[in-house]
Protein backbone atom coordinates (compact mmCIF):
# COMPACT_ATOMS: atom_id res chain seq x y z
CA UNK A 1 0.00 0.00 0.00
CA UNK A 2 1.43 3.44 -0.84
CA UNK A 3 2.52 5.64 2.08
CA UNK A 4 0.09 8.77 2.30
CA UNK A 5 1.36 12.06 0.77
CA UNK A 6 2.23 14.60 3.19
CA UNK A 7 0.60 17.62 2.44
CA UNK A 8 1.83 19.49 5.22
CA UNK A 9 5.53 19.46 4.38
CA UNK A 10 4.75 20.41 1.05
CA UNK A 11 5.84 23.82 1.87
CA UNK A 12 9.72 22.59 1.81
CA UNK A 13 11.74 21.87 -1.17
CA UNK A 14 12.05 18.23 -0.10
CA UNK A 15 8.36 17.91 1.24
CA UNK A 16 7.52 19.48 -2.36
CA UNK A 17 10.09 17.11 -4.07
CA UNK A 18 7.84 14.43 -2.18
CA UNK A 19 4.77 14.82 -2.78
CA UNK A 20 5.85 15.03 -6.65
CA UNK A 21 7.65 11.74 -6.49
CA UNK A 22 4.45 9.93 -4.97
CA UNK A 23 1.97 11.93 -7.48
CA UNK A 24 3.47 11.32 -10.86
CA UNK A 25 4.72 8.95 -13.35
CA UNK A 26 7.70 8.37 -14.25
CA UNK A 27 7.65 10.91 -17.54
CA UNK A 28 6.05 13.42 -15.59
CA UNK A 29 8.31 12.91 -12.88
CA UNK A 30 11.51 13.39 -15.16
CA UNK A 31 9.75 16.59 -16.85
CA UNK A 32 8.95 18.12 -13.14
CA UNK A 33 12.42 17.38 -12.06
CA UNK A 34 13.96 19.43 -15.47
CA UNK A 35 11.37 22.44 -14.34
CA UNK A 36 12.72 22.07 -10.44
CA UNK A 37 16.44 22.64 -11.68
CA UNK A 38 15.56 25.34 -14.00
CA UNK A 39 13.52 27.26 -11.64
CA UNK A 40 16.96 26.98 -8.96
CA UNK A 41 19.34 28.30 -12.10
CA UNK A 42 16.28 31.55 -12.19
CA UNK A 43 16.69 31.64 -7.94
CA UNK A 44 20.48 31.96 -8.13
CA UNK A 45 20.82 33.91 -11.52
CA UNK A 46 17.94 36.53 -9.44
CA UNK A 47 19.53 36.12 -5.80
CA UNK A 48 16.60 35.17 -4.51
CA UNK A 49 15.79 35.30 -0.67
CA UNK A 50 15.87 31.76 0.88
CA UNK A 51 11.95 32.15 1.59
CA UNK A 52 11.53 32.88 -2.06
CA UNK A 53 13.64 30.28 -3.77
CA UNK A 54 12.10 27.86 -1.12
CA UNK A 55 8.84 28.92 -2.56
CA UNK A 56 10.04 28.53 -6.42
CA UNK A 57 10.89 25.50 -5.96
CA UNK A 58 8.20 23.86 -4.20
CA UNK A 59 5.98 25.33 -7.04
CA UNK A 60 8.17 23.59 -9.57
CA UNK A 61 8.57 20.38 -7.94
CA UNK A 62 4.34 20.80 -7.52
CA UNK A 63 3.22 22.47 -10.67
CA UNK A 64 2.72 18.82 -12.46
CA UNK A 65 1.09 17.09 -9.22
CA UNK A 66 -2.13 19.43 -10.39
CA UNK A 67 -2.70 16.73 -13.51
CA UNK A 68 -1.56 13.68 -11.62
CA UNK A 69 -3.76 11.13 -11.05
CA UNK A 70 -6.47 13.33 -12.00
CA UNK A 71 -6.01 15.32 -8.72
CA UNK A 72 -6.43 18.51 -10.72
CA UNK A 73 -5.36 22.03 -10.35
CA UNK A 74 -7.73 23.24 -7.61
CA UNK A 75 -7.51 19.86 -5.98
CA UNK A 76 -4.06 20.21 -5.40
CA UNK A 77 -4.17 23.83 -4.46
CA UNK A 78 -6.96 23.15 -2.28
CA UNK A 79 -4.91 20.37 -0.35
CA UNK A 80 -2.06 23.15 -0.20
CA UNK A 81 -4.23 25.67 1.79
CA UNK A 82 -5.88 23.47 3.91
CA UNK A 83 -2.31 22.56 5.07
CA UNK A 84 -1.47 25.87 5.26
CA UNK A 85 0.26 26.28 2.79
CA UNK A 86 -1.66 29.64 0.87
CA UNK A 87 1.12 31.58 -0.93
CA UNK A 88 2.00 28.39 -2.57
CA UNK A 89 -1.84 27.23 -3.40
CA UNK A 90 -2.29 30.17 -4.83
CA UNK A 91 0.69 30.71 -6.74
CA UNK A 92 0.31 27.07 -8.26
CA UNK A 93 -3.27 27.42 -8.75
CA UNK A 94 -2.56 30.71 -11.55
CA UNK A 95 0.72 28.78 -12.91
CA UNK A 96 0.60 28.24 -16.97
CA UNK A 97 -2.46 31.19 -16.96
CA UNK A 98 -4.51 28.72 -14.65
CA UNK A 99 -7.18 31.71 -14.79
CA UNK A 100 -7.33 31.43 -19.02
CA UNK A 101 -7.45 27.41 -18.89
CA UNK A 102 -10.49 27.70 -16.39
CA UNK A 103 -12.44 29.98 -18.58
CA UNK A 104 -11.40 27.42 -21.89
CA UNK A 105 -12.80 24.58 -20.04
CA UNK A 106 -16.02 26.42 -18.96
CA UNK A 107 -14.60 25.83 -14.60
CA UNK A 108 -15.57 28.76 -12.69
CA UNK A 109 -13.06 31.24 -12.58
CA UNK A 110 -9.86 30.16 -10.39
CA UNK A 111 -9.54 33.88 -8.80
CA UNK A 112 -13.04 33.68 -6.87
CA UNK A 113 -11.05 30.65 -4.82
CA UNK A 114 -7.42 32.18 -5.03
CA UNK A 115 -6.67 35.38 -5.07
CA UNK A 116 -4.06 36.31 -8.19
CA UNK A 117 -0.58 36.45 -6.64
CA UNK A 118 0.64 39.73 -6.31
CA UNK A 119 4.09 41.58 -5.05
CA UNK A 120 6.88 39.09 -4.84
CA UNK A 121 4.51 36.29 -5.98
CA UNK A 122 3.58 37.66 -8.95
CA UNK A 123 7.04 37.25 -9.86
CA UNK A 124 7.60 34.24 -8.32
CA UNK A 125 4.47 32.47 -10.97
CA UNK A 126 6.52 34.15 -13.76
CA UNK A 127 9.50 32.51 -12.78
CA UNK A 128 8.02 29.73 -12.42
CA UNK A 129 5.98 29.79 -15.87
CA UNK A 130 9.64 30.52 -17.37
CA UNK A 131 10.83 27.32 -15.98
CA UNK A 132 8.08 25.47 -17.17
CA UNK A 133 8.40 26.42 -20.79
CA UNK A 134 11.90 26.44 -21.22
CA UNK A 135 12.17 22.55 -19.79
CA UNK A 136 10.77 20.01 -22.42
CA UNK A 137 9.25 16.90 -21.64
CA UNK A 138 12.02 14.96 -20.79
CA UNK A 139 13.46 17.50 -18.23
CA UNK A 140 15.63 18.97 -20.62
CA UNK A 141 16.34 22.62 -20.79
CA UNK A 142 14.76 23.70 -23.86
CA UNK A 143 13.51 26.82 -25.72
CA UNK A 144 10.03 27.82 -25.17
CA UNK A 145 9.03 26.52 -28.91
CA UNK A 146 10.30 23.04 -28.18
CA UNK A 147 8.44 23.07 -24.94
CA UNK A 148 5.50 24.07 -26.53
CA UNK A 149 5.37 21.58 -29.41
CA UNK A 150 6.00 18.91 -26.64
CA UNK A 151 2.69 19.98 -25.35
CA UNK A 152 1.29 20.15 -28.81
CA UNK A 153 2.47 16.72 -29.24
CA UNK A 154 1.02 14.99 -26.17
CA UNK A 155 -2.08 16.47 -25.74
CA UNK A 156 -3.30 17.96 -29.28
CA UNK A 157 -3.23 21.73 -30.60
CA UNK A 158 -6.99 22.09 -29.59
CA UNK A 159 -6.44 21.28 -25.56
CA UNK A 160 -7.31 24.10 -23.32
CA UNK A 161 -4.11 23.34 -21.18
CA UNK A 162 -2.10 24.01 -24.75
CA UNK A 163 -4.13 27.04 -25.43
CA UNK A 164 -3.50 29.04 -22.28
CA UNK A 165 0.28 27.86 -22.65
CA UNK A 166 0.08 30.03 -26.74
CA UNK A 167 -1.63 32.88 -24.77
CA UNK A 168 0.71 32.74 -21.89
CA UNK A 169 3.68 33.03 -24.34
CA UNK A 170 2.27 35.90 -26.02
CA UNK A 171 2.05 37.31 -22.81
CA UNK A 172 5.83 36.65 -21.34
CA UNK A 173 6.98 38.03 -24.96
CA UNK A 174 5.15 40.96 -24.60
CA UNK A 175 5.90 42.24 -21.09
CA UNK A 176 9.63 43.40 -20.40
CA UNK A 177 10.37 41.54 -17.35
CA UNK A 178 8.83 37.91 -18.47
CA UNK A 179 10.89 38.45 -21.80
CA UNK A 180 14.21 39.51 -19.90
CA UNK A 181 13.64 36.25 -17.78
CA UNK A 182 13.06 33.84 -20.25
CA UNK A 183 16.06 34.84 -22.48
CA UNK A 184 17.96 34.73 -18.90
CA UNK A 185 17.37 31.24 -18.69
CA UNK A 186 18.23 30.65 -22.13
CA UNK A 187 22.02 32.12 -21.44
CA UNK A 188 22.24 30.26 -18.45
CA UNK A 189 21.47 27.22 -20.12
CA UNK A 190 22.83 27.58 -23.42
CA UNK A 191 23.82 24.96 -24.58
CA UNK A 192 20.93 22.48 -23.60
CA UNK A 193 18.43 24.45 -25.22
CA UNK A 194 17.30 23.61 -28.73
Amino acid sequence: MPEPISWDAASTPVGAHAVAEALLAASAYAHTRGVAQQAARIARARGLSRDDRAALLCAAWLHAALGARRVGRRACARQLRAAGHERLARIVAHHRFGAMEAALCGDPPVEDEFPIPDGTDEMLLMMLDAAVFTTDAAGAPASPAAALRDMVEDRGAGDAEVRAAVALLDRLGDDPAGRAMVEAVARVTSGGSR
